[in-house]
């Protein structure tokens, strides 16, 4: 079938244009900046971006499952896990935090990539929402990385 795209291709050209928001968002802070707390809940931009590669993650997690289990059910959604504000010890960096983000999409364009045509539409089910299917829930990766670029603009248009 000559002209229609691929649900991958489809797919990855909107995590790369929602991951370009982003990332423009973020290179938009001084670095002095980077790791302040933002927001009234502790936020800091490195901590957001550090949020955005462990949700990938556990979205791969998910996803897998998918594949692998008939038809699943989840508790809960992952745009809804907050974003961890307590790292112990950890002190985050712009150069880890990026080395993260990539390994993570890497990691999960790989999977996409190799997924199956027909694996697309397996379903599963997620407490709040019902049934739905593995495209839906990979359609939710760029949506999530683009209400996290909307969040650094606002805590950017907070700054002084």
């Amino acid at each position: 079938m000559a002209g229609i795209e691929s649900p991958f291709v489809k797919v990855r050209r909107r995590l790369v244009m929602a991951r370009v928001e982003f990332m423009s968002q973020l290179a938009a802070f001084q670095p002095e900046d980077l790791n302040r707390s933002l927001t009234a809940d502790g936020e800091s931009p490195l901590l957001i971006a550090h949020h955005l590669a462990m949700i990938e993650a556990v979205a791969l997690q998910q996803l897998q499952r998918i594949q692998s289990e008939d038809n699943p059910h989840f508790d809960t959604l992952i745009q809804l896990l907050p974003v961890e504000t307590e790292l112990g010890d950890t002190v985050l960096s712009l150069e880890t935090v990026l080395a993260e983000m990539f390994a993570r999409r890497s990691e999960l364009l790989s999977y996409l990539l190799q997924a199956p045509l027909t694996s697309w539409e397996r379903p599963f089910v997620f407490a709040s929402w019902g049934s739905r299917k593995f495209y839906q829930l990979v359609n939710m990766l760029p949506l999530h990385d683009r209400q996290h670029a909307r969040q650094l603009a606002t805590m950017r248009s907070h700054l002084p």
